[in-house]
């Protein structure tokens, strides 16, 4: 296991070495200006696109069927995981988020050197981009983390792969990788985006990441936006991700305990805001 892991570590790392694989940054780069760009008073920005190098080399070194997905956002980590051409097998995706495939959203697209912002639905843009096969892969279930994530335990569904970046403050974060956790199959890997203690959507993860040390053999934290792409929102203090592997046995989940984590989390949103905070500075 120790040695199986090391090599999952080392692969993971991997990719996030700028000119390691040509082929996979030009891939992730397509696929990104399709599905991840971010447009801002008519500036463009690569956001994070290195977690489509992660996802795309954790699919190459894990061979994973069944890969589950919270927190869809344009499909950039589905599709990447999706067209992974050094997987030896078709994969399963399953992609949880609260809108539907028709819902209509700001999308700043890249093709062909051409940059524009639409506004268009999955649906519409994923007919327009990618093909049939691809699009076959992915499988995508619409609503709350908290509604969907209980019914798959119970359905007793196992998955190799999973991707948490659904809602970022601390209860739904809590939430999510407490039943991920327990949807894992044996073997399986963990990744959870948005491990940034600068900032207000990071807070979350950097938190529950401290609890999972005590869940996972393995808890590595990746230095992963900008060092590849460049376009990092804050480059002084960028996004990491972390990855969770060696599952402990005997995990038990205690539903009412989120209950104290959803009243953690209100108060983390109220006292992260300045007006809050006990000392401040004169203009």
């Amino acid at each position: 296991m120790k040695n199986q892991s090391e090599k999952i570590l080392v692969a993971a790392r991997g990719t996030l070495t700028r000119g390691a694989d040509r082929e996979r940054e030009e891939r992730v780069l397509r696929i990104g200006n399709l599905t991840g760009l971010r447009e801002e008073n008519g500036k463009f920005r690569k956001a994070n696109f290195e977690r489509g190098l992660l996802l795309d080399g954790l699919v190459e070194a894990l061979q994973p069927r069944e890969v589950l997905e919270l927190g869809t956002g344009r499909g950039l980590g589905a599709f990447v995981m999706a067209a992974s051409p050094k997987k030896n097998h078709d994969i399963s995706i399953t992609t949880l988020d609260v809108l539907t495939t028709d819902t209509k959203q700001h999308w700043p697209i890249e093709k062909d050197g051409h940059r524009e912002v639409r506004h268009a639905s999955r649906r519409e843009v994923w007919s327009e981009q990618f093909p049939d096969d691809l699009r076959r892969m992915v499988n995508e279930v619409c609503g709350p983390t908290t509604a969907i994530l209980p019914h798959l335990v119970k359905d007793g569904r196992l998955f190799d792969l999973i991707f948490i970046d659904a809602g970022h403050d601390l209860f739904n974060v809590v939430h999510d990788l407490c039943y991920s956790a327990l949807l894992l199959s044996e073997g399986g890997w963990i990744l959870m985006d948005d491990f940034a203690p600068a900032s207000e959507y990071g807070l979350a993860t950097c938190l529950a990441s401290m609890h999972a040390r005590r869940m996972f053999g393995v808890v590595e934290v990746l230095l992963t936006e900008g060092v590849v792409f460049g376009d990092a929102q804050m480059p002084g203090l960028p996004r990491n991700m972390v990855l969770l592997g060696e599952r402990k046995s005997g995990l038990k989940l205690t539903p009412f305990k989120f209950a104290l984590w959803r009243m953690a989390s209100a108060v983390l949103d109220t006292c992260y805001r300045p007006s809050m905070f006990p000392l401040s500075a004169k203009a």
